[in-house]
């Protein structure tokens, strides 16, 4: 953890498969680490955003990661990829967290 990073400050996990990247996370998050967790490609951004920090994992590989930053504060789960919506869907479930938030997918 960055020094500044507060034990309480929320990590916004992204999930990630194949679509290119147009939403600017620092903008979208501003008070919040941000993760991209990825089964895909390395991740494609838009010309004018800065590559965010990013995990590449298999999938079945999230949920255990995603409970390991969990144990460590509050966590998070989004994604602006439609091939992840039913995956963010099901480990927002997992981890006790309600309803993904209306957002483009």
């Amino acid at each position: 953890m960055s020094t500044n990073e507060s034990p309480e400050q929320t990590h916004v996990v992204v999930l990630h498969s194949s679509h290119p990247l147009d939403t600017d996370l620092d903008q979208t998050y501003p008070e919040h680490r941000v993760t991209v967790l990825t089964d895909g490609p390395p991740i494609v951004v838009g010309e004018d955003l800065s590559p965010p920090d990013t995990v590449s994992m298999p999938r079945s590989e999230w949920h255990d990661q995603l409970a390991r930053w969990a144990r460590g504060g509050p966590v998070e789960v989004v994604t602006f990829d439609e091939t992840c919506a039913e995956a963010c869907d099901e480990l927002r479930s997992a981890l006790g967290l309600g309803p993904r938030p209306s957002q483009k997918v």
